[in-house]
């Protein structure tokens, strides 16, 4: 397609060129002379002219208003008034013609019609008129369908950026309870905790409203938010944090783990009973798997699947991104609730790559 865009003027040349052409390679033998041909050939250019200039008005003109107004009254007449003035300058070449009389080689006196030129001429205008009108619907179809596109491209784009804007409020409610409670307790941990915002709203602020980040940004954003939690939890509450594999020079689109993560700490926790909650990033060339486990108590009043907007959201936003390239599975078994999540990420350019190589982030486990 984009060939043929290239080189249609290439094309139109080269129609053109055929057209004219045609007429001569029919010629009775006997009009094979100097006068017969320059006559012919002057009529056949005069009225190619008149033909291409309604080919190229019908094609940028015409047939587009149709489609667009679609008043067929105003279309019709126009085609005939063009139609009129192409037989009237066929006629006006024929009746100009001096050879009007021709000889045959036995020298019989031969006079020609008018009325199968005209034919002739009517019925190149119509095929002219036919393929031009063609190629305009097939402009406005492509015309159309790029629209299409580009409204379903910006649709996209506003849900992405709904979609973010709903995590990111959400996930700072919790994290401002969080210091809340810290501060209640007059604890010393509550500067570092507000130094640990900031460096979370810092990320959301200035990474997060890209379409990909690095994904040892993410992981570096998941660690801050971990530590952040942990300072509110006691010795039967422990937080593992694995990260595997080779994680730089890959991009991943940003707050896509954090709802899962938020969620562990929300349902995975008890007061009094022991509890852990593990989580996993494993990192296989392009392939990224990333799982969470926490156990469930009764005394929660919900499970992990009633989650709000969190789960749904990272749903819609895999579906957007990584169109069957991901695989989304999670639930409850044997009082463990489980989330795993495989993804098969790009990577970022070769420079990037090299300036992210002193930031590899290698397995961590986290604990209080």
């Amino acid at each position: 397609m984009k060939v043929l865009e290239r080189n249609q003027i290439w094309l139109h040349v080269l129609g053109w060129t055929f057209f004219a052409g045609l007429p001569f390679l029919t010629l009775p033998s006997f009009l094979w002379n100097q006068q017969d041909l320059i006559s012919i050939g002057t009529a056949q250019l005069l009225t190619g002219l008149v033909i291409a200039v309604c080919f190229y008005y019908n094609l940028r003109r015409l047939t587009p208003d149709l489609l667009n107004t679609h008043e067929v009254n105003r279309f019709a007449f126009t085609l005939l008034g063009m139609l009129l003035v192409v037989v009237l300058v066929k006629l006006a070449c024929y009746y100009g013609v001096p050879s009007g009389v021709h000889y045959s080689p036995k020298g019989r006196r031969r006079q020609f019609s008018p009325w199968p030129g005209t034919l002739s001429v009517s019925l190149s205008f119509g095929f002219g008129i036919l393929l031009s009108s063609l190629i305009a619907l097939g402009r406005h179809h492509a015309r159309v369908r790029d629209q299409q596109q580009q409204m379903a491209l910006g649709k996209v784009s506003a849900e992405l950026a709904m979609l973010k804007l709903q995590v990111s409020p959400h996930f700072l409610f919790n994290t401002l309870n969080n210091i809340r409670w810290l501060a209640r307790k007059k604890a010393d941990q509550t500067e570092e905790a507000v130094v640990k915002l900031s460096q979370l709203l810092r990320y959301m602020l200035y990474q997060a409203q890209r379409d990909h980040v690095p994904l040892t940004k993410e992981i570096e954003h998941l660690h801050h938010y971990i530590d952040l939690q942990q300072m509110r939890l006691n010795d039967r509450q422990t937080v593992d944090f694995e990260v595997e594999g080779p994680v730089d020079g890959l991009l991943i689109e940003p707050l896509l783990f954090i709802p899962f993560v938020e969620n562990a700490f929300k349902y995975g926790l008890h007061g009094q009973e022991a509890s852990q909650i593990h989580i996993r990033l494993q990192v296989s060339e392009t392939t990224l798997s990333f799982s969470v486990e926490n156990p469930l108590f009764a005394a929660s009043g919900a499970s992990s699947e009633d989650s709000g907007i969190g789960i749904a959201n990272v749903k819609q936003r895999l579906a957007l991104h990584y169109p069957g390239r991901h695989t989304l599975e999670y639930g409850a078994k044997g009082g463990q609730f489980s989330v795993r999540i495989v993804l098969q990420l790009p990577t970022v350019r070769t420079e990037s790559a090299i300036a992210l190589a002193g930031e590899r982030l290698i397995g961590v486990t986290s604990r209080p």
